[in-house]
């Protein structure tokens, strides 16, 4: 395997890097060891709020290399570089560590709890008025989390490190609002899990607790409490028609995320499609570029996008207005209809849009479509910042989720190897067992994917092969 396969296949999570490694002397493996240090110096994971970390699997490749000490060396040095910096390298950080931890390293735990201790004194030194993003407190919650569930097995050891955070949370907020126990409810939630709900309930709620115990347990009865009034509130305040929106919207008022992304669906959910189709009427009538941009966005879901016309939608994808332009190319990806397929055709001989044009060819897919289809695909360019190819990935999965032949089953294996996003391959992986593309070869790579259900799926089909082989050779 040349160092550009491995740094390729490395960065999507792929279980080839792991078994490649196993599968060579110590002395071979030496050429992988920058690639590997590399990438235990970046975030790795695609979206890890969807996918998860890639710790697991940057551990497993860590521990094919008999000294460990360089790797503990770029992580300490990341921990502390990133502990005021948003985003996942932080959680990732305290992740492989902990997984040092529990192979019984003590380096690992010295690190940890002095990043513990110096993001202790950050937090108490905050000052609240400062009108910045809280990454400290974020990242502080990633450690207590990851000291509470991954460091032990020892129930008890967790139990211990659950009292001891309790109390130091106790204190932090006491002194500071903005770090009281409603900005933790992450950890409340891992640490139930973690040492179960019956255990956490006689922790906290025992007539000899601590103080400091009975002061936390009373902070989280507060907040649920208070977070249960304000959801409930929200839910009454929500705009329960089309014509209560539209009038919010004429009235200068912006939705918030929650509507963008939920308003429309949940008129679905609950049966108002009549709704949907005001909302969309509104959206046909409306001269106002923002916010007829703003009612496409709710409008352009996989469960609304029915209620659009695509005349209009083939219109407003041609717009100046970027963002208009934008929505509607994401509408018309869920609509089935003779002008879509032929728009999509245009797009692609004339080479532009060419991810849009995709997720609409394979909505409009026709067997024919196979060759131009396949060859569209593989032009998208995949990197991480430009999306483009996620979504077009994505409809290409819910193409072949649906029943019909002459697929391009060529496109499974080409977006097994090349998508960035291990949740997308989970679902692609499946697609190919049902079509029996899954070699001996590539279920036994797949054992080692960053992909945790990856693997358990490998791992149950070579076992049921196994077995269908023992079984013919009796």
């Amino acid at each position: 395997m040349t160092k550009k396969a491995f740094q390729y296949d490395m960065q999507r999570g792929l279980g080839s890097c792991v078994a490649a490694l196993k599968g060579m002397q110590d002395a071979e493996k030496e050429k992988y060891l920058p690639l590997v240090l590399w990438g235990c110096s970046r975030d790795m994971a695609f979206d890890a709020q969807c996918e998860g970390c890639r710790s697991v699997y940057l551990y497993e490749l860590i521990t094919e290399f008999p000294d460990k000490a360089p790797f503990l060396d770029v992580i300490k040095k990341r921990l502390f570089h990133s502990i005021r910096s948003s985003g996942w390298e932080f959680h990732q950080d305290c992740e492989i560590l902990a997984y040092f931890v529990s192979d019984g390293d003590r380096r690992a735990w010295k690190i940890l709890m002095a990043c513990y201790r110096f993001l202790l004194v950050l937090l108490d030194e905050y000052d609240p008025d400062q009108n910045r993003l809280f990454s400290e407190r974020d990242n502080f919650q990633s450690l207590c989390i990851t000291l509470v569930s991954l460091c032990f097995d020892d129930r008890r050891r967790r139990e211990k490190i659950y009292r001891k955070i309790v109390r130091d949370l106790c204190i932090l907020g006491e002194e500071n609002p903005l770090l009281t126990a409603e900005y933790f409810d992450w950890f409340q939630s891992v640490s139930e899990r973690s040492l179960g709900k019956k255990t956490m309930h006689e922790l906290l709620h025992r007539a000899d607790a601590e103080d400091y115990v009975k002061t936390y347990a009373r902070m989280l009865e507060e907040y649920q409490s208070a977070r249960n009034s304000g959801w409930k509130n929200s839910r009454r305040e929500e705009p329960q028609t089309a014509e209560e929106l539209y009038q919010l919207l004429k009235a200068g008022k912006r939705p918030g995320r929650e509507w963008a992304l939920l308003l429309a669906c949940g008129w679905m959910r609950r049966n108002k499609e009549q709704e949907v189709v005001r909302l969309a009427a509104y959206y046909k009538e409306e001269k106002d570029w923002d916010i007829r941009c703003q009612i496409l966005r709710m409008l352009a879901k996989k469960d609304c996008a029915w209620a659009l016309e695509p005349t209009q939608l083939l219109a407003d994808s041609r717009s100046e207005h970027a963002e208009l332009s934008e929505c509607a190319f994401t509408a018309l990806g869920y609509r089935r209809d003779a002008k879509v397929r032929a728009y999509a055709l245009e797009l692609l001989q004339k080479g532009t849009h060419t991810a849009e044009a995709v997720s609409m060819l394979a909505k409009n897919y026709e067997v024919c479509d196979q060759e131009i289809l396949t060859n569209a695909v593989k032009q998208i360019p995949i990197i991480y910042w430009d999306t483009g190819w996620h979504g077009a990935f994505s409809d290409i999965i819910d193409l072949f989720e649906e029943p019909g032949k002459g697929k391009p089953n060529e496109l499974l294996l080409y977006m097994y190897q090349n998508t960035l996003c291990s949740s997308c391959r989970e679902y692609i992986v499946k697609q190919m067992g049902r079509r029996r593309m899954l070699t001996c070869e590539l279920l036994k790579e797949m054992q080692y994917d960053c992909n945790e259900e990856i693997r358990k799926y490998a791992r149950r089909k070579l076992y049921k092969s196994r077995c269908v082989i023992q079984l013919l050779s009796k």
